[in-house]
């Protein structure tokens, strides 16, 4: 018998959980691993267990990069390069550095990592155990920014004069800070009988539409060699691009179409430096130009050497997860992993 997903919103299995239907004591958030997990837990079958009821989830999740968080070729070439023990903490919560076997990493962020926390199944809310059904504890909490916030905000390990990853700060600055994560991340969807629930691809990646979302962006003339673009965040909750420091975006125009003069692109990311230290060098951010969470605008100029009145510019914005060299290094082609997220046309006196 499947169950039906609306049922409950906890996706893990622990038998010796019973009837329960509130969290008897007050549990961890999902997080880095290693996680507390009773003796005898096997989290690769528990996990396997959750999809074989869950499986309209489960199917999302699969595709997720939540489920990709240890196998994605690009953090596994950037890990292969760096293999620091606080990377596998967040790509791979469920492994456990004394265990024989390691393939609990391969299911990255699992079912088990957000709703099984220590003999609890864990969702938004309180489910009482019924005929095919687990009981589900609730803890509000986990339908908060406060879920995502372990895993998505963090320091440097070394010391530091800044955080490596700032979303959730970044979130706090926004017009959308009474909104939480879920709104935008986990959108309310129906599954094949019209029951409603939160969706599980976490989508980011490989959502063009909700990526170009981001961004509002307009050109102008700028004297007679060249032109404009001012970018602002758009339905975004943070800044623009957020997460990984490498992530960036490149403003780019060119006259005239494919072959005509091309303007030198303008990079807007964070930038840091290294500094000597007490304990060795220091990283610090030395700069921050992406789109602010707050809605300032950033004005981005892109000139030619040449007259531009009376041709055609077209210019675009891509958002890029690294520069060109660490892509190449990693075996990612920069052309075909990059997304564009607004694009526009320059002719005479007029922006399209």
């Amino acid at each position: 018998m499947r169950c039906s997903v609306h049922f409950v919103l906890g996706l893990g299995t622990v038998a010796a959980l019973g009837a329960l239907a509130e969290a008897s004591t007050p549990v961890a958030l999902p997080g880095p691993g290693p996680r507390a997990r009773p003796d005898g837990y096997d989290v690769v079958r528990e996990n396997a267990r959750c999809e074989q009821c869950h499986q309209e989830i489960a199917a999302e999740w699969q595709s997720s990069l939540h489920r990709l968080a240890w196998d994605d070729p690009a953090f596994q070439s950037a890990y292969a390069l760096e293999a620091q023990s606080f990377c596998r903490e967040c790509h791979a919560p469920e492994h456990d550095p004394e265990a024989v076997s390691n393939g609990a990493r391969h299911i990255g962020v699992g079912c088990v990592t957000c709703h099984v926390q220590g003999e609890q199944i864990i969702g938004a809310r309180s489910i009482s155990a019924s005929a095919g059904h687990h009981a589900v504890a609730g803890d509000a909490r986990l339908a908060t920014t406060s879920a995502c916030a372990s895993c998505h905000q963090f320091d440097f390990r070394e010391p530091q004069r800044a955080l490596m990853q700032s979303t959730v700060d970044e979130h706090r600055a926004s017009p959308y800070a009474r909104e939480t994560c879920q709104s935008c991340h986990m959108p309310t969807v129906e599954d094949a009988e019209g029951h409603s629930y939160r969706s599980h691809d976490f989508r980011v990646q490989g959502d063009t539409a909700l990526l170009s979302s981001a961004v509002r962006a307009e050109a102008r003339r700028l004297g007679d060699d060249g032109i404009v673009v001012s970018l602002r965040a758009g339905r975004v909750g943070h800044a623009f691009p957020t997460g990984d420091l490498f992530r960036r975006l490149e403003v780019r125009a060119r006259i005239d179409g494919d072959g005509g003069p091309i303007a030198k692109p303008v990079v807007l990311a964070r930038r840091f430096a290294m500094i000597p230290g007490e304990n060795g060098p220091t990283r610090i951010q030395v700069g921050d130009d992406r789109l602010p969470a707050n809605g300032d605008p950033r004005h981005v100029e892109l000139h030619f050497g040449e007259e531009i009145r009376s041709r055609t510019v077209q210019w675009e914005v891509a958002y890029q997860r690294m520069d060109g060299p660490m892509a190449q290094l990693f075996g990612i082609d920069p052309a075909k992993d990059e997304v564009i997220v607004a694009r526009g046309t320059w002719s005479g006196e007029r922006s399209q």
